[in-house]
């Protein structure tokens, strides 16, 4: 049987050796997590679960098993990092659930949001009727972002007179260096003419673009990495 003092010392290292595998890995809230994350952090509690509780678990053995675990979550934010496939594999991809004022059922259905749950998350973004968005994305972390339609916007383009014009949804091109390429006959354009453009701004090589996207409106966007004086 544990003794008071040796469940207030594993409680202690389960505690600290918990704290500083979170800082490390660096997930701030809940809010941010994503179903991967959910699982990681389940089974972490765990292993602290097991050895408060079991008398055959040495404290030692808790904190290799907290710590190699946090070791392979921080092996595989970095795979997903560097090889852009990787990331549909161990974390959702983002799904557009209302593409130009219309709902995708289909999508809907894929993601099991039912209309009532999708009327909830857009009150929650204080939209109450679906009349007034554009377009609506569920996050890989399950939270909804959206654009609305602009006359719908919080200074109403309706009410000071100015002309509407049309919004679509950017189209991601580049993502941490990485082309996006079944992204290019969104826009009708191929990666050849991206690496003209890009030219035009001094950039000679499609890994020095940290973020590249199109939106009719506006155009081309590009952001190059930023390297510090220290690189």
């Amino acid at each position: 049987m544990h003794t008071y003092l040796e469940t207030t010392i594993e409680l202690l290292i389960g505690f600290f050796a918990l704290l500083i595998l979170t800082k490390i890995i660096g997930r701030s809230s809940i809010a941010e997590a994503t179903p991967f994350d959910f699982v990681s952090t389940l089974v972490l509690g765990e292993f602290v679960g097991n050895a408060l509780f079991s008398d055959d678990v040495d404290p030692w053995k808790m904190l290799y098993s907290i710590f190699f675990w946090g070791i392979l979550i921080l092996v595989i934010d970095f795979i997903t990092l560097k090889i852009n496939k990787s990331r549909g594999i161990f974390e959702s991809e983002p799904s557009i659930v209302i593409n130009n004022g219309i709902i995708d059922r289909a999508t809907l259905k894929k993601t099991k949001v039912d209309m009532n749950r999708l009327q909830a998350m857009l009150r929650e973004k204080n939209v109450f009727s679906i009349r007034e968005i554009e377009h609506a994305i569920i996050e890989p972390n399950g939270k909804l972002s959206i654009i609305k339609k602009p006359i719908y916007d919080t200074v109403s383009k309706g009410d000071l007179n100015v002309p509407i014009k049309s919004v679509s949804l950017p189209i991601t091109l580049v993502s941490d260096g990485v082309l996006i390429k079944q992204n290019f006959p969104l826009i009708g354009r191929d990666v050849e003419w991206l690496k003209a453009e890009i030219k035009k701004r001094n950039i000679h090589d499609i890994r020095n673009v940290m973020f590249a996207e199109w939106r009719e409106e506006d155009g081309l966007f590009v952001q190059t990495i930023y390297k510090s004086p220290t690189d």
